[in-house]
């Protein structure tokens, strides 16, 4: 059984004793701390009625469908997971410190409606968090911070103004470590024998009793090889001589991983209910081994489109963006567009996609959502050569979105960029672009640096999540600061 939100006044019942309404929760104006921000958002999205049915009509989307909302053993409040969600994405929480903090933090037990007199010491156990922050997705993400940004424009944008938006694009690591093909076959043949052992054990199979010393073994010889380099002598005897070294032991580890997938396709045809998922890093397994061969003795290269960079987050790019001290980046670009007032109105995570190929979509979607935007700023990389209809991103954009749209042309520019990139809007509209570079820092700030969760799914439902998290952060900022001024009014 799932309730919205169970303990908060209702029409005809009398309130709880230990709870405090959210509306009457108090914050002070002057405090710059995140969660104090955060908190003040939410309570203006729970006082707004019209913006509070429609969140509540979109956490019902988190609810299985074999679950009876009203039937059965009670859950965690929908409103109680929410805050958890956008806490842990706008602190740069993990698990334990959401915990500690749900359990401890006053401001936060009152906003998720805990009743302070009854349940004052009651605490929350891990899993239950885990699993209930878990229940969100991209979808029910990607409203509410759409939402959010919508409730914002009618507060503090003034009537009739345009939205003038900014474009760019940043990486958005994954959490894996750095790869090579040599570290990549070890991953797989640890997870291989992992999984074989466990199946083993399970069943009472023989063949797998000895995993830990498969696996030492496995380790050992790895870490020989990649301690060992080439020599540097001038003599042409001695360096063939260690290049035959390394060969050997290259040689040495190549063939105890095929024995090794040998025999758990062996286990895996045996079994009648297949080990799920041992088909996929034995492919792995088997690519790498493919791939180092042909590396070292046959010095061939593998193009950048048939490299696995994880085994465990396959989705994983390799990304230059030429920027000073980094070398590369291994993750997915995301695209973020966002207004003067500083919340975010669209995203986008580009797998396999350039910054040239999502600038029309971007605009489009955008004036969909939000029908004020008039205008838009882009950094160089947005900008693209002529088609074979003539029409550059810039002229796709004004033409199929109405939007005006400021992106500088690479290299010299002919008379008429020239001419353009001289007006004075183009050059108010650069100067107020660097603004998404520091939208783009506090997203990574608070959340948006490295992805913890795992798998593809999880890691879109974190960015989105983060751009939530971000909304209302930024409403809460903005909600203070209007109260602090009215308490210096008072003051006065």
């Amino acid at each position: 059984m799932r309730e919205l939100l169970s303990t908060q006044l209702k029409a005809g019942k009398a309130p709880l004793i230990g709870v405090t309404p959210i509306e009457d929760i108090k914050f002070d104006p002057k405090c710059r701390d995140e969660i104090t921000k955060i908190l003040r958002g939410l309570q203006e999205m729970y006082i707004c009625e019209e913006l509070r049915l429609e969140i509540f009509d979109i956490l019902k989307q988190m609810l299985p469908e074999n679950i009876s909302p009203d039937k059965g053993r009670k859950g965690m409040d929908l409103w109680t997971i929410f805050v958890l969600g956008v806490l842990r994405l706008g602190c740069n929480w993990d698990y334990d410190k959401l915990k500690s903090c749900f359990d401890n933090h006053i401001k936060i037990r009152e906003m998720t409606g805990v009743d302070l007199f009854c349940d004052l010491g009651k605490v929350t156990s891990l899993k239950c968090i885990q699993d209930n922050v878990s229940l969100f997705t991209e979808k029910i993400s990607n409203q509410i911070y759409k939402l959010v940004a919508r409730f914002g424009h009618q507060h503090f944008l003034p009537k009739k103004e345009e939205l003038h938006t900014r474009c760019d694009s940043f990486v958005f690591l994954s959490n894996v470590h750095f790869p090579t093909d040599f570290n990549l076959l070890l991953d797989s043949i640890r997870v291989v024998i992992r999984l074989c052992s466990s199946k083993s054990e399970s069943l009472n199979l023989p063949g797998w009793r000895e995993h830990d010393s498969m696996w030492e073994k496995a380790r050992a010889c790895y870490n020989k090889l990649s301690k060992m380099r080439h020599s540097n002598s001038k003599k042409e005897d001695i360096k063939e001589k260690r290049l035959q070294e390394i060969n050997g032991q290259i040689n040495s580890y190549l063939e105890l991983a095929e024995r090794y997938f040998k025999k758990a396709m062996q286990l895996q045809d045996s079994l009648d209910d297949a080990i799920p998922v041992l088909e996929t890093y034995l492919d792995y397994g088997d690519l790498f081994i493919d791939q180092i061969k042909r590396r070292v003795f046959d010095d061939i290269k593998t193009p950048p489109e048939d490299k696995v960079y994880s085994i465990f987050e396959p989705y994983t790019e390799w990304i230059c963006k030429g920027k000073a001290g980094v070398r590369q980046e291994l993750g997915v670009k995301v695209c973020i567009v966002d207004d003067q007032l500083g919340f975010i109105l669209n995203h986008r995570v580009m797998n396999k996609e350039q910054d040239t190929g999502v600038a029309v979509v971007m605009a489009k979607e955008s004036k969909d959502y939000f029908p004020l935007v008039a205008s838009m700023s882009f950094d160089k990389g947005f900008h693209s050569k002529r088609d074979s209809a003539g029409d550059t991103n810039r002229t796709k954009i004004e033409k199929e979105s109405g939007i005006e749209a400021f992106i500088p042309v690479k290299g010299r520019p002919n008379k008429e960029d020239q001419h353009r990139q001289s007006s004075p809007e183009f050059i108010a509209a650069r100067k107020q672009h660097p603004a998404v570079e520091s939208a783009i820092n506090a997203l990574a700030s608070h959340g948006l640096d490295r992805c913890p969760d795992r798998g593809e799914v999880n890691y879109k439902r974190y960015v989105s999540m983060a751009m939530t998290a971000s909304n209302i952060h930024r409403l809460g900022a903005l909600f203070m600061a209007r109260d602090l001024k009215r308490s210096q009014r008072k003051a006065a």
